[in-house]
């Protein structure tokens, strides 16, 4: 596998979506239900970021954003064919705020994986086996099955209060240094949270790729 790392433009793709999670998160509607995912303490650090703190968090070299990339029976129940659609698990109507950041992250992987499978699993935390479900697929019938889902989108190892701590207290610091060892810390824990030996290779091989990282 070759073993390059994201491009800058991959970077500016993960940092607008990461933008769009946050901005989402904090608002008193929409937001509330991805809060609720993170341990009580922390619900009031998210919905109480700053401006300048949700574009701190936003340039996190990995997406802060979850599509439950490693729940294979989830995705193997979403791409079955002729699966019957769960009336529970879908928005009516209109595309909401989450189906559209759904959508364009599902449009983001979809095209990394066929291009670069190692970036895409880098910046997602994900199998290889699930870059290539997702890159095997036509990308208008991957938008079709996933943007009105409400159980696909969530916070990235919610349940996991130093992971998140750690984002929301060193990595948002004001000096760049200390935000960046934050940041790449909790990439490491993102990489080393999977129990599939595909998902562990991954932080020996991101040792040896060089990740970019957005200044803010």
């Amino acid at each position: 596998m070759d073993y390059s790392g994201p491009r800058p433009a991959d970077l500016a793709d993960v940092y607008a979506l990461n933008f769009a999670l946050l901005a989402c998160v904090r608002s008193a509607r929409g937001g509330a239900a991805l809060r609720l995912q993170l341990p009580p303490s922390l619900q009031p650090l998210l919905a109480g970021l700053t401006d300048r703190q949700v574009q701190r968090l936003a340039s996190a070299p990995f997406l802060l954003l979850s599509l439950r990339e490693r729940d294979d029976v989830y995705w193997t129940q979403l791409l079955a064919d002729g699966a019957s659609r769960d009336l529970f698990a879908t928005r009516p109507g209109a595309i909401d705020e989450c189906g559209r950041i759904v959508a364009a992250t599902m449009g983001f992987v979809w095209q990394l994986s066929r291009r670069s499978p190692y970036s895409a699993r880098l910046l997602f935390g994900a199998s290889q086996s699930w870059c290539e479900r997702v890159a095997a697929r036509p990308l208008f019938e991957l938008l079709c099955r996933t943007t009105d889902r409400t159980d696909l989108l969530g916070l990235r190892l919610a349940d996991n209060e130093n992971f998140w701590g750690r984002l929301l207290q060193a990595g948002l610091s004001s000096a760049s240094d200390i935000r960046r060892a934050a940041q790449l810390c909790a990439l490491q824990t993102m990489l080393t949270d999977g129990s599939r030996s595909d998902v562990r290779r991954l932080p020996t091989a991101a040792c040896s790729a060089a990740v970019p990282t957005m200044s803010v």
